[in-house]
């Protein structure tokens, strides 16, 4: 197929648009209303918007070169259109009325291109899945009801894998030449879109667009450092906002779908990459490189080396703590953001620096003994631990007796500890919003149990910088950005306290 005819064939249908809309709306106001949908009228209404989008990807695939991309379309807009209680069969009268006003009001050699192509399409309703991974061809029932939901984001929470799922299967109906993307850029998508609404759901239910908007905002700076779009993500958030007003009640619909608006609005704006956190001027700043680049280089002996060649320069163990490891584990989550270190690699990064703070254990410990307790822990779903670990020492070099119970706790496993160490302080890091809930649920278990009624409950982690009164929100008495404010926060805590 020439290019130049393709190209006139995409111009022409794009010109006709609207007559062709108009044409082949009539023709499917005369088809069987079992051919169409088992209630025909409200299936007629949705095909007025469905048959732009038909068009408008018939143009894109005729430009493309073939049938494949207008497959990918139709494949996608069968299993959306299904999610909706539309069959199958209502998606293929539609193109055959569409195929049908083609011939009316396109040019003979024009029309049979698009028709080609068009068929091509038709054809791919017959295949069986529709589209892989496995899990996007069928789309979740929400359970229970959405309509059942008391809240907008218990309805989110409820309806979470069938919003994840028909947001992207609108994606790839807007976008087809996405929907080429096989196998397991198909699932990172479908993983995605599951991580958008769950930290949509965490963000309304704190009543915090700040804090979705926050989180598009990381992911602008990750995808960046896949060389990927930014338009992508403003793409899938789009969907899925549109999703939300198809699938939730409108009242339940209206904040999401706000927060969604804040957040493109954010990811549309100019771009700022992230700064180093690791700068040879700062304090210990030449050791902080040094560590930084032993890091990088899979030299932990190295790494430990200049560990120790700053513990000889007189260093305090603190200022170790605060301008070498602190700012370096930082810079490998910017660097993994901006995809220059694997998955991989940032974990080896990380289990040096674990290795590091167990050989420094020993100067740690502070003689003088504060006659305190502190139990801190990574919340349940939360695999991100050295921030708790962090925190943990830094109150042990204060004096306190410290039990650092590591990732992903068991909420009654940390109250069952708290008790057993009659603890003074409960420090609970999160690292992402999703992991709120689980805070939430923790702080409100300590609260119920009797045998705490006395323990200071301080939280921290990256969204508690983003949203500074979320701690009061969560109900836990306090929070702090630092290692060291912890300390602080929970000394004036308990002196508020006559403890």
């Amino acid at each position: 197929m020439p290019g130049a005819e393709r190209d006139r064939a995409a111009e022409q249908l794009l010109a006709s648009r609207e007559p062709l809309m108009n044409a082949a709306l009539g023709r499917l106001r005369g088809a069987p209303a079992a051919q169409v949908s088992p209630d025909g009228a409200e299936a007629l209404a949705r095909c007025r918007v469905d048959l732009g989008a038909h068009v408008d990807a018939l143009a894109a695939a005729l430009r493309a070169g073939g049938g494949e991309e207008l497959g990918e379309h139709c494949a996608f807009a069968a299993v959306f259109l299904e999610a909706l209680g539309v069959p199958r069969s209502a998606l293929g009268a539609a193109l055959d009325a569409l195929s049908e006003s083609i011939g009316e009001q396109l040019d003979p050699e024009l029309s049979a291109l698009a028709q080609d192509v068009l068929a091509a399409g038709r054809r791919r309703l017959c295949d069986s899945p529709l589209v892989t991974p496995a899990a996007l061809a069928i789309i979740p029932a929400a359970r229970p009801a959405p309509g059942e939901a008391t809240s907008a984001s218990e309805a989110l929470q409820c309806s979470a894998a069938r919003i994840a799922a028909m947001s992207v299967a609108l994606s790839y109906v807007r976008r087809p030449g996405d929907a080429l993307a096989r196998g397991a850029r198909r699932a990172c998508c479908l993983e995605d879109a599951r991580h958008h609404v769950a930290q949509l759901a965490a963000a309304v239910d704190l009543e915090s667009p700040e804090l979705f908007s926050a989180y598009a905002d990381w992911v602008r700076t990750l995808l960046l450092g896949l060389g990927l779009d930014p338009a992508e993500l403003v793409g899938h958030l789009g969907a899925l906002g549109d999703v939300l007003a198809i699938t939730l009640p409108e009242h339940l619909a209206e904040a999401p779908r706000r927060y969604l608006s804040a957040a493109v609005d954010r990811l549309t704006s100019a771009y700022v990459e992230p700064p180093s956190f690791v700068r040879p001027e700062a304090a210990l700043g030449v050791f902080a490189c040094g560590y930084l680049d032993a890091l990088l280089q899979g030299d932990r002996r190295r790494a430990l080396e200049v560990i120790r060649e700053a513990i000889e320069a007189s260093a305090p163990i603190k200022d170790i703590y605060i301008h070498i490891l602190q700012p370096c584990q930082y810079e490998v989550g910017r660097l993994w953001q901006l995809h220059q270190l694997s998955t991989a690699e940032e974990h080896y990064c990380t289990a040096v620096t674990q290795m590091i703070l167990s050989q420094l254990y020993p100067l740690v410990f502070n003689a003088d003994r504060a006659g305190r307790r502190l139990v801190a822990t990574a919340v349940d779903g939360n695999l991100h631990e050295i921030g708790a670990r962090f925190v943990a020492d830094f109150f042990e070099m204060e004096g306190w007796d410290t039990f650092y119970l590591g990732a992903s706790t068991p909420a009654q496993a940390v109250i069952d500890e708290v008790v057993h160490r009659k603890a003074d302080v409960l420090a609970v890091s999160a690292m992402l919003g999703e992991h709120l809930a689980s805070v939430g649920d923790l702080v409100t278990a300590v609260r119920a149990d009797d045998r705490c009624r006395n323990v200071v409950v301080l939280v921290g982690g990256q969204p508690f910088c983003v949203v500074h009164d979320l701690w009061r929100q969560l109900g836990a008495d306090g929070s702090a950005p630092t290692a060291e404010g912890a300390v602080r926060a929970a000394e004036q805590l308990l002196a508020a306290r006559g403890a």
